[in-house]
């Protein structure tokens, strides 16, 4: 009985690992896509200057917003199971897409900037970051349902696992980006964000 027990134990212990593992292995996938993303917003914004300088001061604010962003996201690394951990990298995600939203229109009254072969490459792989972290996003909270499910669900084993020092429940990631268009959401290149995230950024000719 005790043998039974043991092995019991040792195989709930060793899933509850493993589901976690799955989890933050995608977590740190989209950590470092949104730090990728962020680097990129301001190497864009610097070449768009060279055509549209008189927006400098909407170049200026979304500078800030990309940098105060990549702060609440390595905050949010370093805990990411606290209650309404997501909610400060959420506003300001969202009030980084107001502003770019904005500048876009603004760059309409600039035709130099909107046949720049850099500043379109630039652009189109910010809209890629986008793609990847939203389909690691998914990912992952598909990861976290199921670490939930088989840690904090049924009683017994939710009682085994807070005995064996298994972490709280995974929190899911819910409206952090703007919703993309679904045709994007399956976009080919999504499935390859393990690849990228790996790589360093790199110079803006290259994007």
């Amino acid at each position: 009985m005790i043998v039974c027990l043991t092995c019991y134990l040792k195989h709930v212990k060793s899933k509850a690992q493993g589901l976690e593992a799955a989890c933050m292995s995608l977590l740190s996938q989209i950590f470092a896509l949104l730090k990728r993303k962020y680097a990129m917003i301001p190497r864009l914004n610097e070449k768009i200057r060279e055509y549209a300088a008189g927006e400098n001061d909407l170049l200026k604010e979304i500078d800030k917003e990309a940098t105060l962003a990549g702060v609440a996201a390595e905050n949010l690394k370093r805990n990411s199971r606290a209650p309404g951990a997501f909610s400060e990298l959420r506003n300001r995600e969202n009030t980084l897409f107001l502003r770019m939203t904005a500048l876009r229109e603004r760059l309409k009254r600039y035709p130099a900037v909107l046949s720049t072969a850099s500043c379109r490459e630039i652009s189109e792989e910010i809209k890629v970051q986008d793609i990847k972290i939203d389909f690691n996003i998914r990912q992952y909270n598909d990861a976290a349902r199921e670490f939930n499910g088989y840690c904090h669900r049924p009683l017994p084993r939710r009682l085994i696992c807070r005995l064996l020092g298994v972490s709280p429940e995974a929190l899911l990631i819910e409206n952090l980006l703007p919703v993309l268009p679904e045709d994007n959401r399956e976009s080919p290149a999504a499935p390859d964000a393990a690849d990228n995230v790996n790589k360093s950024a790199a110079p803006a000719s290259e994007k």
